[in-house]
């Protein structure tokens, strides 16, 4: 300070004398005299020495108008990240084409309400068709011959089992027949005659071979009527599901909706063409809505879930919470899923843009600027620091805190009050800078 007065004072009497010579000699001396020319030199000389000596002759110069200054300020200070979204539904039932076919009618329009089972699309392909009419009628052909199958073998084990009965009366009517003689043959006075006899009991042995070939030719039978009955049936239930595989085909020509909700995503027209796993529509709950916000990546390290979040839909403010945040990043923004501390506004659509603010931090009070071009969060980072004169930008050295978003805490190197170049200086290694 000391040294600018001194060059001011110096200029001051160089100017003092110029003038009092111009006075005085102002009819005595020429205009280009040597004395004038050595007193204009020497104010020239001062001036220089002056910028020289403040070390500022040589410094760019910037169009003030140009530059975002921005001032520093003490206060409280939040931390948060803005972001912009738009409501979306939870849980949405995603509908698709299983199988291939034209449009033949679409009573469905995006923006409907269904019901569960409500026709959304209706399609035809005859090769389906064709094979839906040939499975059925495959189906009831087998469905007679096992009943053919089944009736005749039921015929078959009456017959058996009638031949067991009368083998099993046979023997009963000549084993009592025999008994009788037997008990004759012992205790009666009266002789029986011996072949008569020795013919009954070979007709017992005869009547009980036959009744035990009748059984076992009955059980027999069993096995073999349930060996047969069993591939028959192993056939026809082959048969049957895949007639109900072909009808499944068949029915899913007919798309309906799978819940009751508003149907979304769906335009279709009679005679387009819908291919296997096409998505047809989208079914959501009205009621049941949340928030997708995109914000800066940059900021996606302090995202939690949890957080306040105070959101804009329709000019209207309302409260939610961070319920999710997606760990990938896309582009320069992080996906943050927001749900709604009360129920869903009465005027809230699936779709309407959304503005929203995530609270991340609060500090009582701190020094904090504007966000510079030029910016390091929780790091030291370099700025230009305008004089109180406002006419000189010097770099300097501070260190930044935390990141809000319109604001950047500093730790240390500035004060309040303290203005700063918040531009971006292109092209610019000087440590200072005039401003005009």
């Amino acid at each position: 300070m000391a040294q600018n007065l001194l060059q001011c004072h110096m200029c001051l009497w160089i100017v003092k004398e110029v003038l009092v010579d111009r006075i005085v000699q102002r009819k005595q001396l020429p205009l280009f005299s040597p004395r004038r020319i050595l007193l204009a030199s020497g104010v020239l000389v001062g001036i220089a020495v002056y910028y020289l000596l403040t070390g500022h002759l040589g410094s760019p110069v910037l169009d003030k108008e140009s530059l975002r200054i921005g001032e520093v300020k003490r206060g409280p200070f939040s931390v948060q990240v803005v972001g912009n979204g738009q409501i979306a539904a939870k849980d949405p039932d995603w509908i698709v084409a299983r199988v291939e076919g034209q449009v033949v009618k679409a009573p469905v329009k995006a923006g409907q309400k269904v019901t569960k089972g409500d026709v959304l699309l209706e399609l035809s392909n005859d090769t389906i068709a064709a094979t839906y009419a040939k499975s059925q009628s495959d189906l009831q052909a087998a469905q007679a011959d096992l009943n053919l199958l089944i009736a005749n073998l039921d015929a078959r084990r009456v017959e058996l089992k009638a031949a067991v009965i009368h083998a099993r009366l046979d023997h009963k009517q000549i084993k009592t027949r025999y008994d009788a003689l037997t008990r004759l043959k012992t205790t009666s006075v009266i002789p029986i005659p011996e072949l008569e006899y020795l013919n009954t009991q070979v007709g017992v042995e005869q009547a009980e071979g036959k009744l035990e070939v009748a059984q076992l030719e009955l059980n027999s039978f069993h096995k073999i009527a349930q060996a047969q009955t069993s591939a028959a049936e192993f056939r026809f239930n082959a048969q049957q599901q895949e007639a109900e595989r072909i009808k499944k085909q068949f029915d899913d020509l007919t798309i309906r909706a799978t819940r009751n909700g508003i149907v979304q995503n769906i335009n279709f027209n009679p005679g387009e063409g819908v291919n296997t796993s096409t998505p047809i529509a989208q079914i959501v709950d009205p009621e049941s809505v949340y928030i997708t916000l995109n914000v800066p990546a940059i900021q996606a390290t302090q995202l939690a879930v949890q957080q306040k979040v105070e959101l804009q839909i329709n000019r209207k403010q309302f409260q939610g919470y961070v319920h999710r945040v997606d760990p990938n990043i896309k582009g320069s923004t992080v996906e943050v899923d927001v749900y709604l501390n009360e129920e869903r506004p009465e005027d809230a659509k699936i779709g309407m843009y959304v503005t929203g603010t995530i609270y991340i931090q609060s500090i009582a009070e701190t020094l904090y600027v504007e966000i510079p071009s030029m910016m390091a969060e929780k790091d030291s980072m370099s700025v230009y620091l305008l004089n109180k004169e406002g006419n000189l930008a010097t770099l300097k050295t501070i260190k930044s805190g935390a990141l809000s978003s319109h604001y950047l805490q500093i730790v240390d190197g500035l004060d309040t009050g303290d203005k700063i170049v918040l531009s971006e200086i292109p092209d610019s290694e000087s440590q200072t800078f005039r401003l005009n």
